[in-house]
């Protein structure tokens, strides 16, 4: 059996879990979490040492994102210049602000 490597998760990049295809959204280092969204748009939490117990079973590789790209064009953590938050903390800092786009003396 050959040696398995880590593999590190990198924000907007997509990997294969079994048979699973998923985005990494953002990596907390402090509470030791990687947010991911699958490519049906539902988010998921890893924890690292699940991520490296994955890595170590061969069961975790690098994919290409879906073939729909609007998939990933539509996640809800992408801000108006097209970047995804890098950590946690950014993203709780993403909201709606409703009240800011009307114009209530039209």
């Amino acid at each position: 059996m050959g040696h398995s490597q880590f593999i590190e998760p990198v924000v907007g990049d997509w990997y294969r879990s079994h048979g699973q295809l998923f985005e990494v959204v953002a990596v907390d280092d402090t509470e030791r979490v990687i947010e991911i969204q699958h490519a049906d748009g539902d988010l998921e939490e890893i924890e690292f040492e699940d991520w490296s117990t994955r890595c170590r079973a061969s069961s975790l590789a690098a994919a290409h994102g879906p073939e729909d790209q609007r998939a990933s064009s539509d996640s809800e953590f992408e801000d108006l210049t097209g970047q995804f938050p890098q950590t946690f903390d950014e993203l709780r800092g993403l909201h709606a602000d409703a009240l800011g786009d009307l114009d209530l003396f039209d």
